[in-house]
């Protein structure tokens, strides 16, 4: 079993770390998705050093089998597949 979190700039996930006993691993999304980031600071007026840095956050916690390797490659791919550009570029909606 590895933990696992997602780093998310905003609602846009942009890293994935994975650790076990035996040690910690970190895989960055496709390069769209700091493309995605770059974009919507530009958009939302995030474009200060302080408004931008701010924004980074870890997602919870989370467990799941496997190495640490494997977990992150596949929550990358999983979070790839989830989140098409446009997705992306949309803010979360609050449901009602």
């Amino acid at each position: 079993m590895a933990r696992y979190q997602v780093m998310f700039w905003k609602h846009i996930p942009a890293q994935v770390k994975a650790w076990d006993a035996s040690g910690e691993v970190k895989r960055m999304l496709p390069d769209r998705f700091q493309a995605a980031i770059d974009a919507f600071a530009m958009k939302d007026g995030s474009t200060g050093m302080e408004a931008y840095l701010e924004a980074w956050h870890w997602g919870d916690e989370r467990e799941r089998a496997g190495s640490p390797e494997d977990v992150a490659s596949a929550v990358v791919k999983e979070l790839d597949a989830a989140n098409p550009r446009s997705t992306l570029m949309s803010p979360p909606t609050m449901d009602a």
